[in-house]
């Protein structure tokens, strides 16, 4: 049913000033851009910036999406120097891998999994 994570959707106060650091720290490009929504390509998947509205405040509440990474202390450190704060861990997750959430300059939530060291082919 469920196939793969197509898009994560950032409500943001200022779509511009989101996606320039968006696209500093990431190196993306975006795919799609209007004055009421923008889309980033990262790898496979789409980021979107909505503006804030009632339905959805952009306080970094509810789901957040986790990127896989290889070695986590170096993305952290990346994400550290572009103003972001550990929000939750890192920690070794109850199914293995290491996790953490950080939380950017807008207040949105940008999860981390890394499982380099539990699969010995390092996917």
């Amino acid at each position: 049913m469920l196939q793969a994570v197509d898009e994560v959707v950032f409500f943001v106060k200022d779509i511009e000033e989101v996606k320039r650091w968006i696209q500093n720290l990431l190196k993306c490009a975006v795919v799609f851009e209007s004055p009421e929504y923008c889309t980033l390509l990262v790898g496979a998947t789409k980021i979107g910036l909505h503006p804030r509205d009632e339905k959805n405040s952009g306080n970094g509440s509810g789901q957040v999406a986790y990127w896989r990474v290889h070695d986590m202390e170096p993305v952290i450190s990346k994400f550290q120097d572009a103003g972001c704060r550990l929000y939750r861990g890192p920690i070794r997750g109850i199914d293995g891998p290491m996790v953490c959430q950080l939380q950017d300059p807008f207040g949105n939530l940008w999860g981390l999994v890394d499982y380099h060291d539990l699969d010995p082919s390092g996917n």
